[in-house]
């Protein structure tokens, strides 16, 4: 089993200093990393401290696209957000988060993990002004994230997580869904990671693991906790890896290890511990960092406990 954070880290704002700088925020992704690997994390990701919102920095520097209003109510966690406004045809300008990664691979002592949010919950959350077609709009996202994916892939990143919330709120639109997803992971030969978080897969599972180029899928086992039941009926892929949000962001209880594992012990139709992640199921940038890194080192105990 390996141990991973699946989102943010918090971190706390200068006092006095409206707005951090680059070097300000290289500062605090390198604190985060730091924090994440001390904890005992095989797999992280770069804290997303450059991030204002799920949208902005992924949707905001494609062509096509303006940003609008801000919203309460991420598909997930209910976090705020800016409308993604399409006014024209989408495409793909150049990197978004390669210079990001790079940053911090390159100062970590851990594989780093980027982190997108997908074309199907982007397409959800858009104001379409140039499509007026859900389809077309959410299929102009896929391809124009799958080139930031090949350029992310060709940067060295070796695991890529898809965060997908919104399909939770509307199963009925997974045979859309895995259409888009089959053309957001062409050419894409690195972990292609599926994050789930705000609910239970109920009705979309098992056809979720048979999702052409999927490598890991990944779950919220806490708001989502019947999840761990669902694996029961259907065998799970041998050629696939799960990922288990049994740590919550939403709650600043700290979760002991013992109870993770006994979660583990519980549920039959697990794959092999080789093939099992133990994760968070929610962000953890809402905690203070005592609480976020105590939660992330009783993963990485719970992870050398074992089954």
């Amino acid at each position: 089993m390996i141990a991973t954070n699946n989102g943010s880290f918090p971190w706390k704002r200068p006092a006095g200093e409206a707005g951090p700088d680059g070097a300000v925020l290289d500062r605090i992704t390198r604190e985060a990393i730091g924090q994440q690997v001390r904890a005992g994390l095989d797999l992280i990701t770069d804290g997303l401290v450059r991030r204002t919102d799920p949208v902005t920095q992924i949707a905001g520097p494609l062509e096509g696209i303006t940003l609008g209003e801000w919203r309460a109510g991420f598909p997930g966690s209910g976090a705020g957000y800016r409308v993604p406004v399409v006014a024209a045809e989408i495409a793909w300008k150049g990197p978004i988060l390669c210079e990001d990664y790079l940053f911090a691979r390159d100062g970590a002592a851990r594989p780093v993990k980027p982190v997108l949010t997908g074309p199907y919950t982007l397409a959800r959350l858009a104001e379409d002004r140039a499509y007026n077609d859900r389809m077309a709009l959410a299929m102009g996202l896929a391809i124009a994230l799958n080139q930031e994916l090949r350029a992310l892939q060709a940067a060295g990143a070796s695991w890529l997580q898809i965060d997908e919330p919104a399909l939770l709120q509307s199963k009925e639109d997974f045979p859309l869904f895995t259409r888009l997803w089959e053309v957001l992971g062409r050419g894409i030969g690195a972990g292609l990671c599926l994050h789930l978080q705000g609910g239970d897969i109920g009705g979309l599972y098992p056809g979720l693991a048979r999702l052409k180029r999927i490598a890991c899928l990944s779950l919220d086992c806490v708001a989502g906790r019947a999840n761990l039941d669902l694996l029961e009926g259907a065998p799970f892929p041998d050629t696939l890896k799960l990922s288990l949000g049994l740590v919550d962001g939403r709650s600043e209880r700290v979760e002991d290890p013992e109870e993770i594992r006994a979660a583990l012990r519980a549920t039959r139709g697990l794959p092999g511990a080789d093939r099992i992640l133990l994760g968070t199921a929610s962000d953890l940038g809402g905690l203070s960092v005592e609480i976020a890194s105590a939660k992330l080192q009783s993963l990485a105990r719970a992870r050398d406990l074992g089954l």
